[in-house]
């Protein structure tokens, strides 16, 4: 099966300076409005809270767009139901043996990594992404490297 692609932000291989121009430009298009995203109306207190945490954590990287707001709503959900569910089995430990519930849990608990996976919200992937900022900020001081291209 073949890799999902990624955003030419973190991308780490060799691209075409143009392509990468244009890839970003589209991108950042489709992206939608760079807004901050609000949850929606009849969303539930608790999930209302878990996404207004992600959005505040996220909004200094400016990565999210309107459009995000799908991602971050199924995410939340994610996170509130988890929570509800572990505290039911706190109360309760007879509950660890319940299918059912367990099942559930297992559902949420993938749509949570799914979720951290979309918005770059393991550690893993923010230090990636870290890295290959400081990569770019590195290369775009370089003075050879500015002369260099001042040639072309």
């Amino acid at each position: 099966m073949a890799r999902p692609a990624k955003s030419v932000r973190v991308k780490s291989g060799a691209i075409a300076k143009e392509e990468a121009a244009a890839r970003l430009d589209m991108e950042d298009k489709l992206r939608g409005a760079a807004e901050k995203p609000s949850p929606p109306e009849n969303m539930p207190e608790d999930q209302r809270e878990v996404f207004q945490f992600i959005v505040d954590a996220l909004v200094e990287s400016d990565i999210l767009g309107k459009l995000d707001v799908f991602v971050l709503e199924s995410t939340s959900v994610a996170v509130a139901r988890l929570r509800r569910i572990n505290r039911m089995i706190d109360q309760d430990e007879s509950l660890l043996s319940d299918t059912a519930l367990q099942g559930a849990r297992a559902k949420y608990q993938s749509d949570l990594w799914r979720g951290c996976s979309e918005l770059c919200l393991s550690p893993q992937a923010r230090a990636k992404i870290g890295n290959l900022a400081a990569q770019a900020a590195k290369v775009s001081k370089d003075p050879l490297l500015a002369a260099i291209e001042d040639d072309d």
